[in-house]
């Protein structure tokens, strides 16, 4: 892997004391948030090894669902996130498990999201300095980076219009 900048290591503006367990977070949350093409009805969420011991303390739950709702790392409506995902009518579980059985690596979440009739599952890690990565779509091992400076609508539409072709047998 090659950075590009001292920021993909030292962490981006972010709201939430940790760039591993808030920043990267948010960014798996997002490219959730553009595949389904808005706010997921209902997202099933998997936490395991530190996300699970540590969540509360440094807001993973919320900065993933700020990025569920769409917010960016540096809103400071993520703060908020639980609050307004009830608003907005985002349902959501939380378990925690010890290790995850797709991926090796401590701060690791999968995510089973709907939206009307959109539904995907995401794996994804943060990486740190905001760098997270999707490993899982759908049950297929990817490997899609997502710096602080990517515009992630544009990578999860590229990866969704892929997924698309390969289901009308164009790929």
């Amino acid at each position: 892997m090659e950075f590009r900048s001292c920021f993909d290591i030292i962490g981006p503006v972010m709201v939430g004391p940790s760039s591993s367990h808030t920043a990267g977070v948010v960014s798996i949350g997002t490219f959730i948030y553009e595949w389904l093409r808005g706010s997921p009805e209902r997202a099933d969420i998997i936490f395991y090894h530190s996300f699970a011991e540590t969540y509360q303390g440094h807001g993973t739950e919320k900065a993933l669902l700020g990025g569920l709702l769409g917010m960016d790392m540096a809103d400071l409506q993520v703060k908020q996130a639980i609050e307004i995902a009830e608003q907005e009518g985002v349902h959501y579980t939380l378990q925690f498990e010890e290790s995850c059985p797709y991926y090796d690596h401590p701060n690791t979440v999968v995510v089973r999201a709907r939206r009307k009739k959109h539904v995907v599952t995401a794996g994804g890690v943060s990486l740190g300095g905001g760098l997270s990565k999707i490993f899982m779509l759908n049950g297929e091992m990817v490997d899609i980076y997502l710096r602080t400076s990517d515009d992630i609508s544009k990578v999860a539409a590229q990866y969704c219009r892929d997924e698309e072709r390969a289901m009308e047998g164009g790929v």
